[in-house]
């Protein structure tokens, strides 16, 4: 049985608009997403995308024009979710999952706790404090959980930060050490990349664990988890890492429990696929995954 997805577009990151990984967002739409998820039996009404004025644009600082646009993403989040949907965000980077966790938070009917399932190589959990490069795609858990800039956090829409105990880390291959501690110390739930090939006991019970507590669940999926062998045009390439496949498999599995609410892919660096091959990677983790909308957990 079909469901309503909402396919949910944010194209601006750091630099600007439509460039690395916010060119994946048209791509994936060119190549046909939203008829392959029709054709899967799901009702997809026409995607909607953030867009800032001209003003926003031509406003100071590239973490303004972030938070800028999360506020965007919260709305149409929060929208969608008023008419019943479930989302789909093709989004720039990771920061735009402050802007779903926004929406979410916002919605009738959901409550304020929302439970983060982050899916990513890297942990983003550094602090502008511990991180080695100042890079603000390498802190939206961080912000999200209320570690850290706290303005960002407000404009993207959030009402309250995501507690410890709702957010399970997943996949990360790639940690710097100081973020290495933060996550042990706030006691965050770790899972390992074959948990999530293997469809493991350990993904089980903390996804179980975690949708008994919480009133909706956020996929977040920065595309760097895929091997890069098979996707170098996805995020920040390290060694390691899922086939589209694998990955799909697994997102399926999330995406069966009724509490999740919204699946985000980030990250797709298309003005660099030059032979398709992440393209190709990255539509069969999607299908796969809206796939298992609707279905039953095995």
């Amino acid at each position: 049985m079909g469901r309503k997805i909402q396919i949910v577009t944010l194209s601006y990151n750091m630099q600007g608009k439509g460039t690395g990984g916010a060119s994946g967002p048209g791509a994936l739409l060119r190549a046909g997403l939203v008829e392959e998820l029709r054709r899967q039996g799901h009702e997809v009404p026409e995607p909607v995308s953030v867009q800032l004025s001209s003003e926003e644009e031509a406003q100071y600082g590239g973490w303004n024009r972030v938070a800028l646009a999360g506020g965007h993403l919260c709305r149409l989040v929060k929208n969608a979710r008023e008419e019943g949907s479930f989302i789909l965000g093709l989004l720039a980077d990771c920061n735009g999952c402050l802007g779903v966790l926004g929406g979410l938070q916002n919605s009738p009917g959901e409550g304020l706790r929302v439970g983060l399932v982050y899916v990513d190589a890297h942990g983003d959990y550094n602090t502008p404090d511990t991180s080695p490069s100042g890079m603000l795609g390498g802190m939206p858990v961080a912000v999200a959980a209320g570690k850290c800039l706290p303005r960002l956090r407000g404009r993207s829409g959030m009402l309250t930060p995501v507690l410890f105990s709702d957010i399970i880390m997943a996949g990360m291959r790639d940690l710097d050490e100081l973020e290495k501690e933060a996550i042990a110390e706030d006691k965050l739930t770790v899972l390992r990349e074959d948990d999530l090939i293997e469809l493991g006991p350990d993904l089980k019970s903390a996804l179980a664990d975690l949708s008994s507590r919480v009133d909706a669940v956020y996929v977040h999926v920065d595309l760097d988890i895929l091997d890069p062998g098979v996707a170098p045009a996805a995020g920040l390439p390290s060694p390691g890492g899922l086939t589209g496949e694998q990955l799909g498999r697994a997102l399926a599995y999330m995406v069966s429990d009724e509490k999740v609410s919204a699946l985000s892919l980030v990250s797709y660096r298309a003005d660099s696929d030059e032979d398709g091959r992440t393209l190709k990677e990255v539509m069969k983790a999607i299908l796969l995954a809206t796939s298992g909308l609707g279905g039953k957990r095995g």
